[in-house]
């Protein structure tokens, strides 16, 4: 128990040092406009991914209890 506590307020008390890690040194410390286009692109994928994802989940568990939200592709069940 006491080992969970203690990496948790770790983790915690170290964002401020990852947040200082991310941008001094691979954002504006690198100096290579390329890396931070890099790191923008993959965060734009993955939010667009997490957000489709969530999406999906979000229209499956309405679905469930009888409400409809648009489908992403046009693909889901006909109603005949």
């Amino acid at each position: 128990m006491f080992a969970l506590i203690d990496f948790v307020a770790r983790v915690v008390g170290d964002i401020g040092r990852f947040l200082d890690i991310f941008l001094n040194d691979l954002i504006l410390g690198a100096g290579d406009p390329l890396s931070a286009l890099l790191v923008l692109v993959g965060q734009v994928l993955i939010v667009a991914s997490v957000a489709a994802l969530g999406y999906a989940a979000v229209g499956a568990l309405l679905q469930e209890i009888g409400v409809k939200i648009p489908s992403l592709g046009g693909r889901g069940r006909s109603e005949q």
